[in-house]
């Protein structure tokens, strides 16, 4: 009886290795094998540049963006919409005040704000963001 007992426990161990290295350390494996993904990003820069009056203000403002986008291949959709891109930015851009302008943060605000008019004004949802290569109030 001692026998078929102390057989029965070894074969319960043995099955629970067993059942572990198959299922369990198995997941841990595929875990570590596939690295967390960050999104691929990619850029299209605006060629022309913007000026527009500065909100109550004889000053100007030239800004020139390169916008941030989630997926390949937008430019040529992107070429086509020029026109709509730059009257949805002139517009946003004549809203600002001096204030605004001058603000710290407003490079930041501009980042969010600038996909979110244009990805409404293009009835997409694929720029994520935009980094400026002019930023001059005069």
């Amino acid at each position: 009886m001692k026998k078929v007992i102390i057989i029965i426990a070894v074969l319960a161990i043995a099955l629970g290795a067993a059942a572990y290295f198959i299922f369990l350390r198995g997941k841990a494996a595929d875990s570590e094998a596939k690295p967390s993904q960050t999104p691929q990003l990619y850029t299209w820069a605006i060629e022309d540049y913007f000026v527009t009056n500065v909100k109550d203000s004889d000053k100007l403002f030239k800004i020139s963006v390169v916008l941030v986008l989630n997926k390949p291949g937008m430019d040529e959709f992107l070429e086509a919409k020029q026109f709509t891109i730059r009257d949805a930015l002139i517009f946003m851009l004549r809203d600002l005040t001096e204030d605004d302008i001058s603000s710290p943060d407003i490079q930041d605000r501009l980042r969010v704000a600038i996909p979110e008019k244009l990805n409404k004004a293009l009835e997409i949802d694929n720029i994520v963001s935009a980094y400026f290569n002019d930023f001059v109030m005069q």
